[in-house]
Formats: structure tokens, sequence, C-alpha cells
């Protein structure tokens, strides 16, 4: 009988608080040993990155998802501190630079025989796309829950292969914290190559409903920011398979995503990863026709 193991833990970083939150990817092998999976990225923001070292577990057992804090794990020459929860963390004066390659090293005596082996990753961080700016479009004025806005994403793609994230913040706080809300697009798939973007990345209503259980409602005066990542290959490859993952997009007989595309050497599973970060904010008028914040009693 298939078992099924759970592959890894996701970081997506709250980057006006710093503050990172965690949510574990679903990734099902076929009939394998537990294998060591490491995850990271780094990125242009100047703040902790996080590097985390565990072990797939049994998904339908009892058995919690193994760390491992004795690890010696550095970034170029850059070594992280061990934290809880076999995370490692950068200097918080860390930061990647546009251009400039990377290599991650994760020292670990995995097996148990005495003597650390080394798993390594390189990864370049891809060049900048700047936001010019972001705006609202209103693209459907009489949905039965409100009207409906459209956020466009305006800026310059640069000539060759480049492929996209985005976040969404409200009044700074982050809408899409899940990776089934994080927006992916390889602009090559799109016939966009080189030319001068203008792109509608997120929709949203008088509340962004996309969590049953936590809305966020709009009003006038709110602060919408909009996030730009440009992002290596193997790191939207990564993010790609593991939000298809998430969504059960899988199709029919294609096989076991188990082997969701990774870049880590040494038979780790995983992705060291970069991308780029640039931001614009919009608020939101009275023309856009939100309703006002509601008196604090």
């Amino acid at each position: 009988m298939r078992n099924f193991y759970i592959l890894i833990s996701c970081f997506f970083v709250c980057f006006f608080l710093c503050a990172a939150c965690t949510e574990r990817i679903n990734i099902n092998t076929d009939n394998a040993a537990p294998r060591l999976v490491i995850t990271g990225y780094i990125t242009t923001d100047t703040m902790p990155h996080i590097i985390s070292v565990s072990q797939t577990a049994g998904y339908f057992g009892n058995d919690e998802i193994k760390t491992f804090s004795d690890a010696v794990v550095k970034i170029n020459d850059h070594y992280l501190h061990p934290r809880d929860s076999g995370r490692y963390v950068t200097a918080s004066t860390f930061s990647g630079v546009p251009g400039e390659p990377y290599t991650l090293d994760v020292a670990l005596d995995y097996d148990r025989d005495g003597t650390p082996e080394h798993y390594t990753a390189q990864t370049t961080v891809p060049a900048m796309h700047t936001l010019d700016f972001i705006s609202l479009h209103l693209i459907l004025s009489r949905a039965a829950d409100g009207p409906v806005w459209s956020i466009f994403a305006h800026f310059q793609d640069q000539p060759g292969p480049n492929t996209f994230g985005a976040h969404l913040y409200v009044n700074g706080i982050q809408c899409t914290g899940k990776l089934q809300h994080y927006y992916l697009n390889n602009f090559v798939e799109t016939a966009a190559e080189g030319q001068y973007i203008n792109f509608p990345v997120f929709h949203i209503r008088q509340e962004i409903d996309w969590e049953e259980d936590d809305k966020i409602p709009l009003h006038t005066g709110d602060t919408i920011t909009f996030e730009l990542n440009t992002l290596t290959m193997e790191y939207f490859d990564f993010l790609r398979a593991a939000k298809l993952e998430i969504n059960g997009g899988n199709p029919l007989f294609a096989g076991p995503p188990a082997n969701a595309p990774g870049n880590i050497s040494g038979g780790a599973l995983g992705v060291f990863g970069a991308y780029t970060v640039s931001r614009k904010s919009v608020i939101l008028g009275k023309e856009y026709g939100f309703p006002p914040r509601p008196a604090v009693p």
C-alpha cells in the first residue's frame, strides 16, 4: 500500500512586520523512506531570512515532523543562527543583491555515522523588476456582492525568461500568507516578453473573503499595497508544483508529485530560491465607492 509523506514546511514572511508565518505543504510521495528536507529563500528585503531543516513524516500516522537543530548552516560566508523547530536564521541586516550568486551549505550528520554530510544548493538573485505604480479598475459594477475592482500592476518586463509572484496587503496586513492565495505568473507563457506590463493581478470587493473565517472589510481611506516578486526559476517551479498539490490540481494519472522540483544536492528534498521585492501602494479614495470606516464608539 502506498505510503504518504509530508514533504516540507514553507515559510512566507510578512515583510512589513518581519514576522514569518508557516504553512505546511502536503506533497505525496510513493513508497519511500523518510528523507531530509531543506527549504528556504533569500530576498532583496533587509530582514532575517530562514532556512528550515526537517524530515518527511508519515501523513496518516501520529508521528510529528522531525526537525534538526544540530546542523551548521551558512549562505556564502554568512553563518545562520539556530532557532526552534529546525529553523536557521540570518542576521537582521542580511539581504540579497540582484545578480549576485549565493550558495547554501548545510552540514548535518543525518545518518548519525559520526561524519557530517554536506547538502548544498546555488541560486542567483534575479534582476529587479520595479513597479512604476498600481491602479484600481472597476470591472463589475452590479455584482451580487457589490462592485468588483481589479488591481493592475504596471512595470517594464525585462527581456529573457521571467517568473513573477505577488503579495497583497491591506493597511500593512498580509492577505496572501497562504500559498493558494499567492499569485504566480510566467509572462513568457503569456506572450508579454519584453513589453510594458499593465496586468490585472488581484480582484477585490468590499471585503476580501478568501478565507471563510478571516475576512477583511475594505473602507475608504484604507491603504492597499501590492508587492511584486521576481523569482528564480527553480523557486517558481517548486511553488507552482506545491500550489497544484494544495489545490488538488494534479492531472489524473500524472504520477505522484513526490517529486516536486528542487535543487538541493546530496539526496535531500527541498529548494533554495531567491526573489526580488518591489512595492507600491494606493489609498482607497471616495471615488472608488468603498464604505466609510465605522466610527469607533
